[in-house]
């Protein structure tokens, strides 16, 4: 098994906790297309995603990661490559919150 494939595998167990308090199951794909949303690339918006899994499956305490830790996660990581999505990302978040 490639590790794209083991990486995908362990986050189907990965839960994440909502501000409101419900549990539900990780997703790549709402934190690439929030990253797109806010104007990044799908290439952007794949690596910091893939980046963030990869983070979050070795972070999480008992399989179950918050809403808040991915979302400082994803903007520190867009921070490094661009300024400006990162900042509108964080806007973008703050506003469905």
């Amino acid at each position: 098994m490639g590790s794209h494939a083991k990486l995908l595998g362990g986050l189907m167990e990965l839960k994440v906790i909502k501000k409101a308090g419900e549990l539900e199951a990780f997703s790549v794909d709402k934190i690439k297309s929030g990253i797109i949303k806010a104007g990044g690339t799908a290439k952007l918006a794949g690596t910091v995603a893939l980046n963030t899994a990869k983070w979050a499956k070795e972070t999480a305490k008992g399989g179950v990661i918050s809403t808040v830790e991915i979302h400082k996660k994803v903007v520190n990581l867009l921070a490094e490559k661009n300024k400006e999505i990162a900042d509108k990302f964080q806007s973008f978040v703050k506003r469905k919150l």
